[in-house]
């Protein structure tokens, strides 16, 4: 038999080897991330410089996703995560390092869940329970039935068919128009939906289902209807699309569709409190007027909250670090804030600026970093126009970094929102959005893998910088509540 050559033996065992490889090899895409040659020998050059050299936030963001995980606010994980930032930011140099408490409800751990199909090809498939809803007693079972209501007259059309029954609450076909909107009056808002909630009771309804917002079989997290037991509610899951829509399409067949459903969260037997966390460096001319640079700490439990919002968190984190390596002293305090709550409606930020509504007339403006990993592009303003051209020098350093956007876009679902509300300068990160809302975002794909740490450096570059030429600068920044054009709602950048 004649000696095959070592060197094609190597040869095809390599091709053989590539053949079986279930994905090929792709090229790394090119960062969007401009290259900085050279830095001004300027504070904002060292901020800079620094951050770009030495910057541990991707190692920040690992240490809170991979030994803390998940940090659903009102959780002792949280707790921990909120301790170690705070040995944190004494670490790195800032003072008057305290939290500050606020009432928040009960808190609500997940369980179990799990449904499984009783007729048809008898499937098991995922499903994530709402936070602060009920669970179900025990595994129920009951017919489906599609319940695309969207208003309490719409939904008094199912009245006597709902007995005993699961429901589907999202319609993937559904074709008509969206409703128009509601002029802002949450009040009225949440008492329909309540008055919703009420007649599913009444009706008896065993639980609902709707769609996740993710594709690929991911799932999804959320909230219920509130921290009280008490007030009314069903079991609630969100269903990966595949799953769901294949339900919706055996509902189609005009079949008899029967599930069974387990849902396992449960509630603390007392109301706990939640906290913010804060550390500054004091002002060096100005300590009584203040620039706030700020993420929240809290997350969703589905994955590790790594870039909802670890990654805003270690950006805030790291603005302490190089103000205390380059040995940079801000003319105006410079405040870190972390809040939890961010995710059951901003509740941290909303309480925090309640506590010191007598102080927000110093603040020169707040800063918010909230969407994952991707680059900062620039700062949402608002629809403040008066803040267009001190906000332009603000980020003059970064323009060959890419920071350069000032839209007047309103964005109202991240922790700069009730600062604006009240009438202080507030605005949130334009980012880069990666991945953020197609995987990571509320999923179980919100691990560190997915941070992208040159566009996460950039960001903290981008905030740590603007955040300086705010302090520094002679000029206020003109508060007050905007007159914003009436008319359908901006998108809020979050869904």
């Amino acid at each position: 038999m004649p000696r095959t050559p070592v060197v094609l033996l190597a040869l095809s065992l390599g091709a053989l080897l590539q053949a079986q490889a279930p994905f090929p090899p792709t090229a790394p895409a090119p960062s969007p991330v401009p290259v900085m040659k050279d830095y001004p020998d300027t504070p904002a050059g060292k901020l800079l410089r620094e951050i770009k050299e030495h910057a541990e936030v991707v190692a920040r963001v690992e240490y809170l996703s991979d030994l803390i995980g998940p940090r659903l606010t009102g959780s002792d994980r949280l707790r921990q995560a909120q301790a170690w930032a705070k040995a944190e930011m004494t670490r790195l140099g800032a003072v008057n390092v305290h939290e500050e408490a606020y009432d928040f409800g009960l808190a609500w751990t997940r369980g179990v869940d799990s449904a499984r199909l009783l007729t048809h090809n008898g499937l098991r498939f995922r499903v994530d329970q709402l936070a602060w809803t009920p669970a179900t007693k025990g595994a129920v079972k009951g017919e489906l039935i599609l319940v695309d209501a969207r208003t309490l007259q719409e939904l008094q059309a199912f009245k006597g068919q709902l007995r005993n029954k699961i429901l589907l609450r999202t319609n993937p076909d559904d074709k008509r128009p969206p409703l128009g909107r509601r002029g802002g009056d949450m009040e009225a808002y949440q008492a329909e939906q309540a008055s919703m909630m009420q007649f599913l009771l009444d009706e008896g309804a065993l639980a609902t289902l709707a769609m996740s917002g993710r594709k690929n079989g991911l799932g999804f997290a959320s909230g219920g209807p509130g921290r009280d037991p008490k007030k009314p509610a069903l079991p609630a899951a969100y269903v990966p699309q595949e799953p769901y829509k294949m339900l919706v399409r055996l509902l189609a067949r005009k079949e008899p569709v029967k599930l069974e459903l387990s849902l396992g969260g449960t509630y603390s037997a007392a109301p706990v409190q939640a906290y913010n966390l804060v550390g500054e460096i004091p002002g060096r001319e100005k300590p009584g007027e203040v620039v706030i640079v700020g993420g929240h700490l809290d997350s969703w439990d589905l994955g590790t909250g790594a870039t909802d919002n670890a990654t805003g968190s270690s950006v805030a984190l790291e603005v302490l670090r190089a103000l205390q390596a380059t040995g940079l002293k801000p003319r105006r305090t410079l405040r870190v804030v972390l809040w939890s709550g961010e995710e059951q409606g901003l509740l941290g930020s909303r309480a925090y600026a309640e506590a010191h509504k007598a102080d927000l007339d110093a603040i020169q403006a707040v800063l918010v970093h909230d969407m994952g990993t991707g680059m900062v592009k620039g700062f949402t303003l608002q629809g403040r126009e008066n803040c267009r051209g001190l906000m332009a020098q603000a980020i003059a350093p970064l323009n060959d970094l890419g920071v350069k956007e000032l839209s007047l876009r309103t964005m109202n679902s991240t922790d700069h929102a009730p600062f604006d509300r009240a009438g202080v300068p507030a605005f949130a990160a334009i980012q880069e959005p990666v991945d953020y809302f197609l995987g990571t975002h509320h999923s179980q794909m919100d691990f560190p893998d997915h941070v992208v740490p040159e566009q996460l450096v950039q960001g903290a570059q981008a905030l740590a910088v603007t955040a300086w030429e705010l302090a520094e600068m002679e000029a206020r920044l003109p508060h007050g509540r905007p007159v914003r054009p009436a008319g359908p709602a901006a998108p809020s950048g979050r869904p």
